[in-house]
């Protein structure tokens, strides 16, 4: 075993250096010292198998000699390294030095994030590796360390899948582990990364992410390194213990399978195996087995266990023990189909804005869970005492929804049409299981981004593929008819219809079965070729009959207002709404096999920001889902308008992901710290409840790092070794929050204000809405405390039930005939006032509409750069900048007078037009004066009023409920705000310090006293 330490007195340290006595105690035990100038030499020399690096410079590296430690590990190298930041200040020969992330992530670790670890109180060894048992004290738990994000996965193992995990060339284990007061691990101060496939094969590779102090060195630290240097030149011996099955029938009897192998360099050695199986309690069966490893190839021994299997959970723990005394600990578990346990309890079910259970609402703190060792792979390498761990702790932390699934490889599932495969349904079995005996509510998603074909030609529309879809779900579904606490997830984040375009909008296939429904689709609204020519401004020549009619490539199409050559245009609209309407179908005939099958059984489509791309949107799908969903990814400044548009009249809308993105510098490194993440994600939760939604749910528990996707090695709430990151104290600091009995959001008050998302412009070849929507949601919720509700341009029926005082229809330049109509039908019946700003006579194909008479005095122009609008007797400026003298028209009057808001009468009702698209316009005092005019016009009251100055960033919103009002202020400042606010309702006066960028969420009763805050948050009332 050559032991090759790095350490030269001349180069640059941090922390305390070791002594002379600590280096005679490791120059006794055969390591070779060498400078900076002979690490290379040394190195290079080296065979690479049972040879270690001691590397005790941490972040400093001889950048000369970093060609040599790489290679030296690649070629299966062994690397114990001391200090923080490993390698990431490489030091030049004149001594010169800068940080840089290009040496370690040679190493795929992608970053290393600094750790606050200030709350830890105790440190433990790992529970697979405790080679640091008597080795804890050396440190001090709160000591600040780092976390690795890891790499190492470059390839898909299904590469037509998005959602496709990778090869597991790598894993991570924590040797040292620092816990806080409620028991969490929060950091992991010393980490063991296996190199399992591919480069590197067999090598370990032990980091100490600590600065060591004078302690360290006199109470034993020298003797922990050489046994960390022991251990990590024994090589990587890679040990599994499986059963067959993960859940098994009462009376079966169950079978595991102990596999083990020594890769790459690792040496073989001789093990001993203890083999234990329980329940509960209870010991059923202990075995011993010794195993002689070889030096090529896999050992393993079959166990066939002596007992019939009983309803219920089983545990098996083995100990591995080599003869170079090594421990390895695994941990297995599988069950007796429980049917008592499925069927306990009663379903959830959809009521109007939260899920009930027993009749009462059960807002949603929930996480996306698949495993926290192998991630997407769960169903194939199923391990129950994983998923019972951290179940376990997620419903401690109040955790009440978890969602898994399916994301790629479902031909591995049922490869062929009509036989599934049946441990991957004893997986999902066993996994629901699981959930059951925490009482978390499993959402099981089918699909992701567009459903498995097999062997069909469109993914939605060919009956073949529907067939095999369904097949495939009542292979699932079947099993659980009666299970209580699961339902289903159709897809995730669809796209229509071709699975090599997704997340761009609606891109067509032009196969048969597209081709012929778009046909049938379009005959069904207007069976008369001739108004389709019409509307899409196409000769008789260019659309002779239906047959020359066919579903438009985007590049096809004109969406620009300067284009080379002539493209089509109104066809856009209508090909975006026919694929709606084909996901709406699709998703309802799926639906309705499985209520065949489970009735009453909720089932939802689990869909991300596609509001600003054309995609498959709530407002469409509703009535084929009992709720709906937004994962909101992206769009972090538009968090609120997330929520709004996603939020459909009649069903609740959970924000079903959330989570964050990682952001570079341009120098490539993580913008974000830790703690900067936690903020954020507590803004997004936040903004999760506004609007009357349903709740959150986190992507992900744990980090991903077996894909071959930089933001899935980043995005999670428990690091790469499994330590927990700031941001999970979010999830339970909101399961605390509304698991307080306190807390019954029942029968919630309607906001006065609707505002109608114009859909009919946003599926245009001239989009205008994304921009103006955002606008108009910044305005009302952070300018006026304005509440607001949605709805659909293309379906007004929810006004004419819950009746609002006002109704704002932003910038819709081309308006939809019905919609028109529908709003006509309103105002006729209701005191209702609608503000429309824009030009209000073009339909929804840009045609001036002939049939609204009571704008016959209006008409469309060009806008202009600076424009004036009287208001009253007041002038306001607006102006538009950019593009939008190109791209945008405005309303004026016939007669050629000033540009005025004006008011027009119909009905009980009232239109006030402002014939400027004021929501695109750059001057946002204009516009809110327009609101604040709306609003008064409509007798709209305000249900909170800031008292003195509004504080700049802070979002503010109250909600009434029949026992409580829930109010949730959220900050997008960069500085802490005093806010001071009083309830119109209750006259009572609340001040409170929001820290910026966090949320505080407030249950206030009727008289205005405070009841629950977040976190305890203090709040004053007067």
């Amino acid at each position: 075993m050559p032991l090759i330490a790095f350490y030269d007195a001349n180069f640059p340290f941090n922390g305390t250096r070791p002594d002379a006595s600590a280096l005679a105690q490791l120059k006794a035990q055969g390591i070779g010292f060498h400078t900076a100038e002979k690490l290379s030499a040394a190195l290079n020399a080296a065979k690479g198998k049972g040879d270690v690096l001691i590397h005790l410079h941490g972040r400093y590296v001889p950048r000369t000699a970093w060609a040599a430690v790489l290679a030296f590990i690649l070629r299966g190298g062994a690397l114990v390294s001391l200090g923080r930041q490993a390698f990431s200040q490489p030091v030049d020969e004149d001594g010169g030095s800068r940080e840089q992330a290009a040496l370690f992530r040679d190493l795929d670790i992608h970053e290393i994030m600094a750790v606050d670890s200030g709350s830890a109180i105790e440190l433990k060894p790992g529970t697979t590796y405790p080679w640091l048992t008597e080795f804890c004290d050396l440190f001090a738990a709160s000591t600040p360390t780092d976390g690795f994000v890891l790499m190492p996965t470059k390839h898909k193992d299904q590469p037509q899948d998005s959602g496709s995990a990778g090869p597991m060339d790598a894993r991570i284990h924590p040797l040292l582990i620092a816990s806080n007061a409620a028991g969490h691990a929060i950091a992991s101060p010393v980490v063991l990364i296996e190199r399992l496939r591919g480069v590197a094969a067999g090598s370990r590779q032990i980091f100490t992410n600590l600065d060591v102090d004078a302690a360290f060195w006199r109470s034993g630290g020298t003797k922990a390194l050489i046994t960390l240097a022991e251990h990590a030149a024994n090589g990587v011996t890679e040990w599994w213990i499986k059963p067959d099955f993960a859940c098994y029938e009462p009376g079966e009897v169950a079978t595991l399978t102990l596999q083990g192998e020594a890769l790459g360099h690792a040496q073989p050695q001789n093990w001993q195996a203890t083999i234990k199986v329980g329940k509960g309690h209870e010991t059923l069966s202990e075995l011993t087995q010794s195993l002689v490893m070889d030096a090529d190839g896999t050992v393993s021994i079959r166990l066939v266990l002596p007992f019939a299997v009983q309803a219920g959970q089983y545990q098996v723990d083995v100990t591995l023990t080599s003869d170079s005394n090594e421990t390895i600990r695994l941990q297995q578990g599988f069950w007796g189909r429980d049917q008592a346990l499925l069927e306990r309890g009663t379903r959830l079910r959809a009521g109007r804005d939260y899920f009930e259970r027993d009749g009462q609402p059960q807002p949603v703190v929930g996480m996306t869970y698949m495993a926290s060792d192998v991630h997407r792979k769960f169903l194939q390498l199923p391990n129950v005492a994983v998923w019972n761990t951290d179940m376990a702790t997620l419903a401690g932390m109040g955790v009440n929804y978890l969602r898994t699934g399916i994301w790629s490889a479902w031909r591995h599932a049922m490869f062929v049409d009509g036989h599934a495969n049946e441990a991957i349904l004893r997986a999902i079995d066993a996994f629901i299981l699981t959930a059951a005996a925490h009482d978390l509510e499993a959402c099981f998603t089918f699909f992701a981004f567009t459903p498995e074909a097999w062997e069909g030609s469109n993914p939605y529309l060919d009956p073949r593929s529907r067939a095999a879809q369904k097949r495939f779900i009542r292979a699932i579904v079947g099993r659980h008819a009666q299970t209580k606490r699961v339902h289903w997830d159709l897809i995730n984040e669809p796209s229509l219809f071709d699975p090599a375009r997704i997340f761009i909008g609606p891109r067509t296939l032009r196969d048969p079965h597209e081709i012929a429904a778009f046909r049938s689709w379009l005959q069904q609204r207007e069976p008369d070729i001739g108004v389709w020519q019409a509307r899409w401004d196409a000769s008789p020549a260019q659309l002779p009959d239906w047959f020359a009619v066919l579903p438009p490539q985007p590049e096809e199409v004109g969406f620009n207002n300067t284009e080379i050559l002539p493209k089509q245009h109104g066809i856009w609209l209508d090909y975006s709404l026919f694929t709606q309407a084909m996901h709406a179908e699709w998703a309802g005939d799926l639906a309705r096999t499985i209520r065949a099958i489970a009735p009453g059984v909720m089932v939802c489509v689990g869909q991300d920001e596609a509001l600003g791309q054309q995609r498959p949107q709530p407002f469409f799908y509703a009535e084929a889902v009992d709720y709906t969903t937004v994962h909101s990814w992206w769009l972090n400044d538009a968090l609120a308008w997330d929520s709004l548009f996603s939020k459909t009249p009649g069903k609740p809308n959970v924000i079903q992901e959330t989570g964050i993105m990682h952001v570079e510098r341009p120098d490539g490194r993580s913008r974000r710290s830790e703690a900067e993440l936690q903020a954020l994600l507590e803004r997004k939760y936040a903004y999760a409840f506004a609007c009357g939604n349903a709740g959150a749910v986190q992507w992900i528990w744990n980090i991903n790092y077996h894909m071959d996707n930089i933001n899935e090695s980043h995005i999670g709430a428990c690091r790469a070794d499994g330590s927990m990151k700031p941001e999970a104290e979010i999830t339970g600091s909101f399961g605390a929050f509304f698991g307080n009995p306190q807390v019954k959001l029942a029968a919630r008050q309607l906001p006065e204000t609707a505002v109608i998302y114009p859909f009919a412009n946003d599926y245009s070849n001239r989009r205008s809405a994304l921009e103006a929507t955002q606008q108009l949601v910044r305005s009302c919720f952070f300018e006026l405390g304005l509440p607001l509700r949605a709805v659909s341009d293309f379906d007004l029926d929810s006004l004419l039930v819950d009746v609002p005082k006002l109704v704002l229809l932003p910038c819709p330049q081309n308006l939809a005939q019905q919609t028109w109509i529908a709003l006509e039908n309103l105002l006729l019946q209701h005191d209702v006032t609608v503000l429309l700003t824009g030009p209000a006579t073009l339909d929804e194909y840009w045609r001036p509409a002939t049939q609204r008479f009571a704008m016959k005095e209006a008409a469309v122009r060009n806008l202009s750069r600076e424009e004036i609008l009287q208001l009253d007797d007041t002038m306001l400026r607006a102006s538009f900048g950019g593009e939008a003298i190109g791209r945008l028209s405005t309303g004026a009057h016939l007669d050629g007078s000033a540009t005025s808001l004006t008011q027009i009468e119909i009905g009980r009702g009232r239109i006030l037009w402002c014939p400027l698209p004021l929501e695109l316009n750059q001057r946002s005092d204009t516009l809110e004066a327009i609101y604040r005019k709306a609003v008064q016009t409509a007798k709209v009251s305000a249900p909170w009023q800031w008292i003195g100055e509004a504080q700049p960033g802070v979002f503010l919103q109250k909600q009434s409920f029949a026992d409580c009002n829930l109010w949730i202020a959220v900050s997008e400042s960069s500085r802490d705000s005093q806010l001071a606010w009083q309830d119109q309702t209750t006259s009572r006066s609340y001040q409170t310090t929001l820290a910026a960028g966090r949320a505080l969420l407030l249950l206030t009763d009727h008289s205005g006293n405070v009841m629950h805050t977040l976190r305890d948050h203090p709040v004053d009332v007067q």
